[in-house]
């Protein structure tokens, strides 16, 4: 429901010695005022530098306040968003057979989307392309499997390369590896070793052995820019490769798996320090591209997620291993733990998930065990567990996304007989379909705009180990409602900001943390709406009634207008206009409160002493004024940061 409008006008004071006031915000706005100031930005209530001492006899203009009030919010600050879909998942294709190595039909890894054939004839694949589907699928040739690509519209069979050695079980990672404006594959083999595809299918190298650094079964690449310098690595375990398959580095602690069995890596690497260089990120380890140890501490490995949960902008680690999960911060540094619900030792824990479950605005992070699907808070509560098969392993993933749009998002869940949907909120089900069969590892259902339809599906892998549901299913809404997704979700460690929509590598990812605060999750946006916060600021009045001292003083009030708090310091500044068209400044100071959604704070006094020569008006600025790349605040309305007062000034 959209919030109730405020419309009550800034309340003023009387005005003592017969200085001059104006009610109402609006009605003296004026920003036709210079936008950039030469004048003074530190915390100075004083007048501008111009070598006159100031006078310290007594004043006669007395002091007031401007009390804080409410005001009426601009529509321009709020968006509803989009009415609130359907959840009624039907099964809108299925791909069980294969032409190519048609023995190789079962599906145990997540299956990756993004463009890899040109389907609109532009002699390029990318986001306007119908996506294609990516796997690895095994049967006759197992432990090997098949490489395969299908499209997302219908299953419609492109690619199958067999007899590479491939892990029927291992997972693949695609994005533009060598710059040639196509989308890549890397995939892991039974012996050890890393290779890369293009888009049609044919290898393009393969790596040296990395025995001891990877598992060689479910293991699962991941590709990123480490350094920056527009050619992205290769992550698979704990070792790191460059772009043409050469090792770079090689870790000695944790692979981003379970205790060396046998059950699959999950290493990536994000910038989680902020410090411009990324890191590969495992249980017990984050490596340096040299494979130097960054930082490390004694837990056990395990498989991880990077989220932001104490509110700085550095990342943090949830890592699940061995039945338990925990936080850990960006040294390694151990938050919170706890035992997973239906976990053992044995049953290990899937790879976790986060997103805001239950749209509180604050982030949760959900595993999967062998008997139960488990959602918990930052401080490592559980906030709520439902029950689920998955005996086999008990380490398979989950994803997340907000079907509806209604601000808490689905967990999407495939255990070894049914493909779950759990309301974020509370773990209510959503979905309970018997169309699924899987023996399970570390796969999960891949959430993405598969057919271009503008909404999203779900893609889920199968193999007859309950029943005889095979190869790849998607999912989509009987009526067609569901939000929109992205047409790539490009490997198991996905994270929005590893991969552009184009398939290819950001050079510098940004930290989704700071943006999204996701992992594993297809929500691009906070489902619901928009609401952001807009300054305003008045000039309320000006006292001259010193002007035989050569001073005046001057009353500012700032306020905000929009539909959320500003709890950032924002700085007020009083800008002189003088007669030859230069600026100069007569005093900045800092607010620290917090500025309510709707309200103005009380008005902020600036003591001009001496009144710069040629003084034609005077601006009141918050946040650095108009120009919006100098503001510390991101404004729904950027361009109303200044009021300009030419009243009642001094005579020159």
């Amino acid at each position: 429901m959209r919030p109730s409008v405020l419309t009550v006008l800034f309340a003023t004071s009387a005005l003592l010695n017969a200085c001059k006031i104006d009610n109402g915000l609006g009605a003296l706005k004026d920003n036709s005022g210079v936008n950039g100031d030469t004048g003074h930005t530190s915390v100075d209530t004083g007048g501008g530098d111009t070598g006159v001492p100031p006078d310290t006899s007594p004043r006669s203009c007395q002091d007031q306040t401007f009390p804080g009030a409410a005001v009426t919010q601009t529509d321009q600050c709020y968006d509803a968003g989009p009415p609130v879909g359907s959840f009624t998942p039907v099964l809108k294709w299925k791909k069980e057979s294969f032409s190519k190595g048609s023995s190789d039909n079962s599906v145990m890894m997540m299956p990756a989307v993004g463009s890899l054939t040109d389907d609109n004839g532009d002699g390029v694949a990318d986001e306007n392309d119908t996506p294609d589907i990516v796997f690895i699928a095994y049967g006759g040739s197992y432990p090997q499997g098949t490489l395969r690509i299908i499209s997302g519209a219908d299953g419609t069979e492109e690619v199958g390369v067999a007899n590479q050695n491939l892990q029927g079980t291992g997972g693949v990672a695609i994005g533009d590896i060598d710059g040639d404006g196509w989308t890549d594959i890397v995939a892991p083999t039974t012996d050890f070793k890393i290779k890369m595809f293009d888009h049609t299918g044919a290898l393009k190298w393969t790596s040296p052995s990395l025995s001891g650094h990877m598992y060689g079964t479910s293991d699962n690449p991941a590709i990123s820019d480490m350094d920056g310098d527009g050619h992205p690595e290769i992550i698979i375990g704990n070792a790191i490769l460059n772009y043409q398959g050469h090792v770079l580095g090689e870790g000695s602690k944790g692979m981003a798996g379970v205790n060396g069995n046998n059950v699959g890596t999950t290493a990536f690497a994000v910038d989680i320090d902020g410090d411009g260089q990324q890191e590969v990120v495992t249980g017990n380890a984050l490596y340096n591209m040299d494979g130097s140890i960054k930082a490390s501490n004694h837990e056990t490995d395990g498989y991880t997620a990077v989220g932001n949960f104490d509110g700085d902008d550095k990342g943090e680690i949830v890592v699940v291993s061995g039945g338990k999960i925990r936080l850990q911060d960006d040294d390694m540094h151990v938050i919170c733990s706890a035992t997973i619900p239906g976990a053992s030792t044995s049953g290990y824990g899937g790879p976790p998930t986060i997103a805001d479950f239950d749209g509180d605005g604050k982030a949760e992070f959900a595993a999967a065990s062998g008997s139960k699907y488990s959602v918990f808070e930052a401080d490592c509560s559980v906030k709520w567990q439902k029950n689920t098969q998955d005996a086999s392993s008990g380490n398979t993933g989950s994803s997340v996304f907000d079907f509806e749009g209604d601000g808490a998002a689905e967990a999407v869940y495939a255990d070894e007989t049914k493909l779950w949907a759990f309301n974020g909120s509370d773990g209510s089900v959503k979905l309970s379909s018997d169309q699924h069969s899987n023996a399970t590892w570390l796969e999960y259902p891949t959430i993405a705009d598969v057919d271009n339809d503008g909404h999203a599906e779900i893609v889920v892998a199968n193999t007859a180990y309950t029943t005889s549901h095979l190869g790849i299913y998607v999912f989509g809404d009987a009526s067609n409602s569901w939000m929109p997704g992205r047409k790539i979700w490009n490997e198991h460690a996905y994270s929005i900001t590893n991969v552009n929509d184009d398939g290819t590598i950001p050079a510098v990812a940004a930290q989704n943390w700071l943006s999204y605060n996701n992992f594993r999750s297809g929500d691009l946006a906070p489902v619901g709406g928009y609401s952001g916060p807009d300054l305003i600021v008045k000039v309320n009045d000006v006292c001259t009634d010193e002007c035989d001292r050569n001073r005046l003083t001057a009353w500012v009030q700032i306020g905000n207008d929009g539909y959320q708090d500003v709890d950032t310091d924002v700085t007020v500044q009083l800008i002189g206009d003088l007669n030859d068209g230069s600026v100069t400044g007569l005093g900045s100071q800092l607010v620290t409160d917090t500025i309510p959604a709707g309200q103005t704070l009380d008005s902020i006094q600036f003591l001009v002493d001496p009144i710069p020569a040629g003084l034609k008006d005077i601006r009141g600025k918050v946040d650095y004024g108009n120009n919006a790349s100098a503001g510390i605040v991101d404004e729904c309305i950027e361009d109303n940061n200044e009021d300009q007062y030419m009243e009642n000034l001094c005579p020159n």
